[in-house]
């Protein structure tokens, strides 16, 4: 008896174990924000917090750069800001309360998840006083990431006062961002490409800083990239062909230089000096390459060109090809920096070819890092040895062995 009813208990935990969970349909809807107190643009704000209202509950148990705190931006700033939940609704406040006679922005960030981790994917941003008026000045512009040429999604910005007042705002996804509202003064603006998310500029976090003048008279721009007060040196050297080097440097270098090809020296072992001819950047690389890929193309244009004037002419009696997908306008490309962006990587053209398994050395003298300060620095390297010869298969070595020679041919003799 007791075993038939061991049984039948887990033929009953399986079957329930198959069936879906309860409630239906699993819940994919992400949080929606459903009021905000106090109202933005409101003037004269007495209230402790801005209250956040949602349409369900909200996921407090993240950790790290998931904490309820990290999705909350109170500017101006005096510190982290406390922020307080109740379920279906946060509220938050400055460290140190609300000051009077101040202009606040107060972001709530996209990323807040509900019991069900569906994400939120927009944010909101409430613009109060706790004076009578509310000002009307702010700070505009673009943050890029400077090295890869593009925008910086969701750039950390700030804009300090010549007395430390923080104010602090979030670019959008192209880099786009607004600072304010703002009295007008001079501001440090700052732009932190904030890889851990921890609202604090690290080290190894790209970053820019520009002195803005508010009223400001134009949207500003800010090229973020890793830096530092040292100089770039040689790191490693390699052999693109017998003809090309490539060197790496340990720090971003200024694009804003010109590198002479006699800033480098080339020697061998024996102190044998090898020519250089050109030395380029990525991009400057990149164009000589299109530039001599559009010279050939030009010459096999100009080659064929009898032929192309035979194609184009059947080509134009043919009956024109239906267009294919739908016709749309092309979405416009996003924004680049102003400035060629900084880069460690440097081809180096050699005017004669490298010896196979010889030792060479690669010095620079007055290169200048993204810091502005410049230095000298050598590497030295080794070519590889020279490739084997290609094994032949035992058909192709039977082909290139010796035949035996034929008997002399002996003229016939006479009877």
């Amino acid at each position: 008896m007791r075993k038939g009813l061991i049984t039948l208990v887990a033929v009953l935990t399986a079957c329930a174990s198959a069936s879906p969970p309860p409630g239906g349909a699993e819940y994919k809807l992400p949080p929606k924000l459903v009021r905000v107190s106090p109202d933005t643009n409101a003037v004269n704000v007495h209230d402790e917090n801005v209250s956040f209202q949602f349409d369900e509950t909200i996921n407090d148990r993240g950790t790290g750069d998931q904490e309820i705190d990290n999705f909350f931006l109170v500017s101006p700033s005096d510190g982290k800001p406390r922020v307080y939940w109740h379920r279906n609704r946060i509220d938050v406040r400055p460290q140190r309360g609300f000051r009077a006679n101040t202009a606040y922005t107060i972001t709530l960030l996209p990323g807040l998840t509900d019991l069900h981790s569906n994400r939120m994917k927009t944010g909101a941003t409430v613009v109060f006083s706790t004076g009578p008026t509310l000002p009307t000045e702010k700070i505009t512009g673009i943050a890029f990431d400077w090295a890869a040429e593009r925008p910086a999604a969701m750039a950390y910005m700030e804009a300090i006062t010549p007395d430390s007042i923080v104010y602090l705002a979030q670019a959008d996804s192209l880099g786009r961002f607004t600072i304010g509202p703002l009295v007008p003064g001079s501001y440090l603006v700052r732009a932190i490409i904030d890889a851990n998310n921890n609202h604090v500029l690290d080290r190894n976090e790209a970053f820019d800083t520009l002195r803005v003048r508010v009223p400001a008279a134009a949207p500003v721009e800010l090229l973020a990239a890793v830096r530092d007060t040292l100089t770039a040196r040689i790191l490693t050297v390699s052999v693109g062909d017998s003809t090309r080097l490539t060197a790496t440097f340990d720090r971003l270098l200024d694009p804003r230089q010109t590198i002479a090809p006699d800033a480098f020296r080339l020697v061998s072992a024996d102190s044998t000096r090898i020519p250089i001819v050109a030395v380029y950047s990525p991009r400057q690389e990149r164009t000589a390459d299109s530039a001599a890929t559009a010279l050939k193309a030009d010459s096999l244009r100009k080659a064929d060109s009898l032929a192309g004037k035979a194609l184009s002419a059947k080509a134009a009696a043919a009956p024109p090809a239906a267009p294919s997908g739908k016709a749309g306008a092309t979405p416009a490309p996003p924004p680049k920096p102003s400035l060629p962006p900084p880069f460690t990587i440097v081809s180096v053209r050699l005017g004669q070819a490298l010896i196979p398994s010889k030792a060479y050395r690669l010095s620079v003298t007055g290169i200048r890092a993204l810091s502005g300060r410049a230095d000298s620095s050598a590497r030295s390297f080794t070519t590889a040895k020279p490739a084997p010869p290609p094994k032949l298969s035992a058909k192709d070595s039977a082909a290139l062995k010796p035949t035996a020679p034929l008997a002399p041919v002996r003229p016939p003799t006479r009877q």
